[in-house]
């Protein structure tokens, strides 16, 4: 099989145990978002309950931290890293009268690959051992380096395990190159774990009906099926079977759902994705989270769901959308964020962060 390597390429041996800072009290909960009964939080027995959890920190740390206790145990994992796009996505922060420019997350390499790809192979590497073994993995990426992507995840899932190159067709984004044509979808890896994955077929509706041959197996052969005078049937159809192409527009500042995080994916997508690897009740996990869409979706369709973000934007947003959600259907599920502590994070915890109105925007 053919294998990707580059230079000083580094294979993972991490064994349990070797590092206290993974001790399974390196994160604690600094905000807990109880179920809508009369305990309190003291009194609040969190044993009995499955709580949804946001992780704040870098998510190789949070990966290795959940093997304590997560091994073989996510249902469905989806991310959607850094592209290798060369660039660094800065925001524009409003708050009351105060206005100022930030980062939301940084994806600029100095043009060093393997840095790159030593960052996605260490973190497929633990993703492939948390993942259940009905599991999927769905990858984002886009045409920068989705060719790497997919060589590393044969590397360490096996090429037998592909299953899906799903391509997302953008149809309404503005290109403005003019010395090539206009890069109009982004690519989305699927693997398993096993040959017994979840897999749950969707139909889509057609835009209007259709005269359609009916088919039938015969002897493992797909045929068109006939009457009792040897003539093909014909039925009128509504739907479809959902294929590896999924016209869907990018988010746009008119939806209610935008938040302007960067590279904010549309809710349709994510739904799609949670509805074909999962079930109700099944453990879905991002740990690229971003604006919070996965986590969002994942709630709406009733998973459970863990995310995690280094930056401090994409919580605060994951947040507030998980919450005004909540609020809307009076619905409150527990979920709790979670940190490593370090002396920044706790100045930023303990000025309020999290609890400001702010508004972000893409700086242009």
């Amino acid at each position: 099989m053919v294998k990707l390597i580059w230079e000083n390429k580094k294979v993972n041996n991490f064994k349990l145990g070797e590092q206290k800072e993974f001790h399974p009290d390196f994160f604690k909960y600094f905000e807990y978002h109880r179920a809508n009964f009369n305990e309190n939080r003291e009194n609040f027995n969190r044993s009995k309950i499955w709580i949804n959890k946001i992780f704040w920190g870098d998510n190789l740390k949070v990966l290795y931290y959940l093997l304590n206790n997560f091994k073989e145990k996510i249902d469905l994992i989806y991310i959607d890293p850094p592209f290798f796009s060369g660039t660094n996505y800065h925001i524009k922060i409003k708050e009351k009268d105060n206005h100022y420019d930030s980062i939301a997350y940084y994806d600029h390499w100095d043009r060093d690959l393997d840095s790159y790809l030593q960052m996605l192979y260490d973190r497929i590497i633990l993703f492939k051992k948390i993942l259940s073994k009905t599991g999927l993995i769905f990858i984002h990426s886009d045409w920068h380096a989705n060719h790497y992507i997919r060589l590393i995840l044969d590397d360490i899932f096996g090429k037998n395990r592909f299953i899906n190159n799903i391509i997302w067709y953008y149809y309404n984004k503005y290109s403005a190159g003019k010395k090539n044509l206009p890069r109009a979808y982004d690519t989305i890896l699927v693997y398993s774990k096993s040959n017994n994955y979840t897999f749950n077929q969707i139909r889509i509706a057609r835009k209007k009906p259709q005269k359609q041959l009916k088919r039938k197996m015969v002897n493992g052969v797909l045929k068109n099926a006939k009457d009792e005078n040897g003539h093909v049937i014909y039925r009128i159809v509504t739907d479809k079977k959902m294929d590896d192409v999924w016209k869907i527009p990018c988010l746009q500042p008119a939806s209610k759902e935008y938040t302007g995080f960067p590279t904010q994916k549309h809710h349709k997508l994510l739904e799609r994705i949670i509805k074909i690897g999962s079930n109700e009740g099944d453990l879905v996990a991002d740990f690229f989270c971003g604006s919070g869409t996965t986590l969002l979706i994942a709630e709406k369709l009733k998973r459970r769901w863990i995310g995690c973000d280094i930056s401090k934007y994409s919580i605060y947003l994951t947040r507030k959308r998980i919450l005004k959600y909540q609020e809307e259907k009076n619905i409150y599920y527990p979920f709790e964020i979670l940190s490593d502590f370090s002396e920044k994070k706790k100045k930023i915890i303990e000025s309020g962060f999290f609890q400001k109105e702010f508004s972000i925007n893409r700086k242009k």
